[in-house]
Order: structure tokens, then sequence, then C-alpha cells
């Protein structure tokens, strides 16, 4: 059955998000679901194209992530002209529960009609709760002390990947990767100081409160440490001013603090959970669970699971930003392994009807270089080639990589981020088209905030908007 016609009145993902002002909003459509596998015998339209979107670090709202990539798409469209219709939402059916998706339309310049289908493979729930502060700090000392043991002081140095049949023995580490390193380790040892001095005067304020039994002025001294300097006249108006600047200063320190821990947990907890080496089994569960969740809504895109909800896409695009990117190319190999060990009939085309893996903000360099599953015994790479044989896109680039194009956004302001250059060979020239297509995305300028400055950029709308065009 076809999807429901909604009217051609705008819901709120027409919206072009940034400098223009919002308009009124209707309500929006109602979800559906459907039979719509034979939407193009029925309809006559072209298949809609599929887009699978994983989402970074963080505590991700659910959906969020589908309405970025919407907008950033919709936007896109709206610059080259086109008219968008009705948008919408549909329920597909995976394991017993329903996966949301949403429905974008428009009609271009030429008077050609398109359809996206936008799914989210959610995962954010999983690591909440499950890494602590300890288990992050190790995880970050680890990977410093990972990269300092295999880098140069001020000079370049090199390292060895199995890839493409043979061992890749000149993947190149830059002559400033140890002093960055370093620099990045001190930092976090003066943050793991700073915390654990400060949350341990924070503690013992807070004995002195209920020694104190909530006196309002013993209270204040103990809260606002100084306080009596200020306001004692028998002070300098130097003295008076110092005490003011500490006391400022203290408070400060207690917002970094927190702010600085609270991101600690909540963002690079997820990082810890997801790469850190397989030697250390207490996130197995957790990382099987990520990397299931992607496998599950891949199967139902590429129809291995009830076809009778979804169409037969022809083309699909895998997207992922900051880890989410990471999922999203372990998905993606995995979904061709699924694939590969189908018979057919039960094989689905995999590598054929991809036509884009896009990243943004992604750590996949960082962490082929930090966490690399090697045992690093050259003479024998035999580990090394079966840790290689789960990853199909580096293993050919006639079988995996030739049929679809790999884009990499990536921002100097973005310490998350880097040009991906330890996923190609070394004789494959940068300007190969085979080869991951680094581009710097200019929207991504403000240090620390480049980050997430992705969504908002023309380069990723634009190359969004290409790709499913």
């Amino acid at each position: 059955m076809p999807s429901q016609d909604f009217g051609s009145t705008p819901t709120t993902a027409d919206v072009t998000y940034g400098s223009e002002r919002p308009q009124p909003q209707p309500a929006p459509a109602l979800p559906h679901a459907g039979f719509v596998r034979d939407m193009a015998a029925t309809t006559g339209k072209p298949l809609p194209v599929a887009v699978l979107v994983c989402h970074g670090m963080g505590q991700q709202v659910r959906y969020e992530t589908i309405g970025q990539l919407a907008a950033s798409i919709l936007t896109a469209a709206k610059r080259h002209g086109c008219i968008i219709q009705t948008n919408g939402v549909e329920m597909a059916l995976q394991n017993d529960a329903f996966l949301a998706r949403a429905e974008l339309n428009w009609t271009d310049p030429t008077g050609d009609s398109h359809q996206v289908h936008v799914y989210e493979a959610y995962w954010a729930p999983i690591t909440e709760g499950k890494v602590t502060y300890l288990d992050t700090i190790r995880f970050l000392f680890l990977a410093a002390w990972s990269g300092i043991r295999r880098s140069r002081f001020l000079r370049p140095s090199v390292f060895s990947r199995w890839m493409f049949g043979r061992m890749q023995d000149k993947m190149k580490i830059g002559s400033a990767t140890q002093v960055a390193l370093l620099g990045v380790a001190a930092f976090l040892l003066v943050q793991v100081v700073a915390i654990a001095v400060t949350l341990a005067k924070l503690a013992d304020q807070f004995k002195q409160i209920e020694t104190a039994h909530f006196a309002i002025k013993q209270v204040l001294i103990i809260l606002l440490p100084g306080i009596h300097t200020i306001r004692n006249p028998a002070f300098s108006t130097g003295q008076h001013w110092l005490a003011a600047l500490a006391l400022l200063g203290w408070y400060l320190l207690v917002a970094e603090v927190f702010i600085v821990r609270y991101f600690l947990i909540q963002y690079v907890g997820s990082v810890a959970a997801y790469i850190e080496p397989y030697k250390d089994s207490k996130f197995d569960a957790i990382r099987q669970q990520i990397q299931a969740i992607g496998l599950d809504v891949a199967k139902v895109i590429y129809g291995f699971t009830d076809t009778t909800t979804v169409p037969a896409y022809e083309r699909i695009v895998i997207a992922g930003h900051s880890l989410g990117s990471v999922l999203a190319y372990d998905t993606l190999n995995a979904i061709i392994k699924v694939d590969e060990t189908s018979s057919a009939p039960g094989d689905r085309h995999v590598v054929e009807r991809t036509t884009n893996l896009i990243t943004f903000g992604s750590p996949l360099d960082k962490t082929a270089f930090l966490f690399r599953n090697q045992s690093n015994h050259i003479a024998d790479p035999l580990r090394e080639q079966m840790a290689a044989a789960s990853q199909p896109l580096i293993l050919s680039y006639r079988d995996y990589r030739k049929p679809f194009l790999w884009t990499n956004l990536w921002s100097p302001t973005d310490i998350i981020s880097g040009s991906l250059g330890y996923y190609d060979a070394n004789h494959v020239p940068e300007d190969d088209p085979f080869h991951v297509q680094n581009l710097i995305d200019p929207a991504a300028r403000i240090p620390l905030y480049a980050h997430v400055q992705y969504w908002q950029g023309e380069l990723l709308a634009n190359l969004l908007y290409k790709a499913v065009n």
C-alpha cells in the first residue's frame, strides 16, 4: 500500500534550520505503517533511498539525530531550488518491535520526485551508568601511553597495519604526535588532581556545615571562604579584592571540575566502553550490544528480515558522527559479512547497493593507531590477518570499496576528529576515487565546539543531498 498523503502543508521537518526565522507549524503528520515494498509498481515513482545514521557519544535523545540529518538534507534541497513536499513517519517491524523512520519528499527543479527514508541506530541508553569515572581515566591514560610508546619525540615515525592483502608497514605518525600526547596526558593529570582536591575540599565543607547546625552565619563562612576578609573594614582595599578574586576563582574551579568530570563520564566514557582494547573483557557485552543494534537496523534496511514493511532499497547511504562513525564502519563491515555468508537467494548484494559511507567528526584514525588489535609480530602476521578479516573495507578495493564512495569530514579545531589515513594502502594516491576522500569542513571552526558544528555546515548538507539524489 503506498504511503498516505497528508496534504501539501509542510511539517516541522521542512523548516530550514539556521538564520531563517522558524514559521508557525501545523500539527505533525500522524505516524502510519503499510506495505510499501511495491511502491514503485503502484505509484510509478522511483524507490526511495535509505539512509542509516549512527549518532555520536553523549546523551542523545531518541530521534534527535534523524531530525538533524533530515534538516541538513532538506536545507540543501531548498538551496538547490527543490519544492519540499509533505514529510512524515513510518514504522517498520524489527524483532517484534517497531523501528521508526523519517520519510522526506521533494520535487527538484526538473519536476522529478525524490523520497528518502532515514533510519537511526540508537544506542545511547546502553552505556548510561555503565562506565565509571575511574574507568574513563584509566582508558585515557592507557590511550596516551600506547601512542607515546609508538611515536617519537619531534620526529616522524611509522607503524604497521595489515590491510589489502599485506602488512602496510609505512603508516605515517606525525612528528608532533608524541608531544601532543604528552600534553594531553599532562593536562589530564592536572585535571585528575584538581578534581580530587576540589571534591575533597567540598566534602570537608559539607562536614563542617553538618557540625554548624545550619547556623546561617557559620554556613556562609564555610560556603564563602574569604567572606570574612571581604566584609571586615580592618583589611585594606587590596586585600578585599584579593579575597574576592580568590572566592571567584574557587567557584570557577568547582564549575570547571564538575563540567570536566561530567564530560569524561558521559562522553569519553562511551568511547571507552566501545573502543577499549579487546583484551579487557569488562566492556565486551556493552560493545556487542551496540554493534548488534547497528547490525539489526542494517538487516531491516537491506532486507534480511521481514520485507513487508520496508521497500527494496536499491541505494543505501550509511552515515556516522563522532563515535557513531566507528559504529557505522563496523555496521557496514558486519552487514557485508552477513551477506557473504548468506547463500542465494538469501544474499542481498550489500556492496552493490551501498552508494556512500559518510563519516564526520570521526576518531577512526585514532582508534586504528591507539587501539589497533595487533601483536606487533610482523614476521608472523596471521593474527593481524584474522583481525582484518572482520573488516572487508580494508581487505580489497575491487571487491568492497569500488562500488561506493567513502567521504570523511574533519576539522583541525576538532580534537576528536582527523583525516583518515590509516584505512588505505600505501600505494594508493590520495586523489584515487577509491581512497577515503578527506575534506576539511569550514563550518567546524570553533575549538572544541567544532565537534558538533558539522551539522550546521553547508558541506555536510550538500554531501548528504548529493548522496541521496
